[in-house]
């Protein structure tokens, strides 16, 4: 008996083990079961490392949505220290931009030196769009007053454009489907509302240029109030309007092609009907995408232009 205890032990130290391997490759089969499924996979901002308490940085501290056991995220007041997809983005995003008008800065000026114009696809393409929002975008609406601003509203178009189509990348995620994001540019136009506003008119020109001439002086107070939440609401539909329009076009091609992940519930002949119908039509809604990422950027640099622009020119 005295030597039957531990085997016994041993045996059932062993079942719980095989029990615990059971259930760790049932949750990695719900997990990838979830990961094919899910629609918002694409959209979702996952954590890639996070700061615990103790110190010590976990890599995806979290499955399915719950904190992986024994972390703990350190904070920074009200913020969490972890770093996540969309951070990772955001890197991308700003270094592709900076190479990219880089690259194409260098050809322009080694083709004005030998008096030649640049060669190669992407700079006669990037010159294309920044003349064009040049031409017809910021000299057009803001004139002379906003001319020397160019370089702003073209940071502005360039990088809303190459976030929007890297967003097409399945698993890089759109980072300018992410609220936050969104938030960040309209709040950062906003501040050029008011910053070049002041800078342009005064503290004090600006202020007194909230009320229009000749309004009747009872109005005044409520045409003041009015006009200080202007700029906030104007920038805020900015901020949902980006967002919408990105995150709208990720979920319709996420859920088109779902339409296949239906083979456990319904026959599998049914499902690859559903998929023959559904590729085609997620390629079309893409391609279709692929132009929303322009007009979208487009708009976001139109609007930016009219905001600041009526900021800047006292006569508005």
């Amino acid at each position: 008996m005295a030597e039957e205890a531990p085997h016994g032990h041993e045996h059932h130290g062993e079942g719980e083990h095989a029990h615990a391997e059971a259930g760790h490759a049932e949750g990695a089969h719900d997990h990838g079961e979830e990961h094919g499924s899910d629609p918002m996979h694409h959209i979702k901002d996952l954590v890639y490392l996070g700061l615990a308490k103790d110190g010590s940085i976990r890599w995806k501290p979290y499955h399915h949505g719950v904190a992986v056991q024994g972390y703990e995220p350190a904070y920074a007041g009200p913020l969490k220290l972890e770093f996540t997809k969309h951070m990772f983005n955001l890197g991308v995003i700003a270094l592709v931009t900076f190479l990219v008008c880089t690259v194409v800065a260098q050809r322009v000026i080694r083709g004005l030196k030998a008096n030649e114009a640049p060669k190669g696809p992407l700079a006669n393409a990037v010159e294309a769009l920044l003349v064009y929002v040049r031409d017809e975008v910021v000299e057009p609406i803001g004139g002379h007053h906003l001319a020397h601003y160019t370089p702003l509203f073209l940071t502005y178009f360039f990088f809303i454009l190459i976030g929007n189509l890297m967003g097409m990348i399945p698993e890089f995620g759109g980072a300018t489907g992410n609220i936050n994001v969104t938030i960040a540019l309209a709040g950062s136009v906003y501040a050029c509302v008011w910053v070049l506003g002041m800078a342009n008119q005064g503290v004090v020109g600006y202020v007194k240029h909230l009320v229009p001439p000749g309004t009747p002086i009872p109005m005044v107070p409520l045409m003041f109030v009015l006009e200080l939440m202007g700029p906030l609401i104007k920038c805020f539909v900015l901020c949902v309007r980006l967002f919408a329009n990105m995150i709208a076009g990720h979920l319709i091609v996420s859920n088109v092609l779902a339409l296949g992940a239906f083979g456990g519930l319904l026959p599998s002949m049914i499902a690859g009907v559903m998929l023959l119908f559904g590729i085609p039509l997620a390629l079309g809604i893409s391609i279709l995408e692929i132009l929303v990422c322009f007009i979208q950027a487009y708009v976001f640099t139109l609007l930016a232009v009219i905001f600041v622009g009526a900021a800047v020119h006292p006569e508005h």
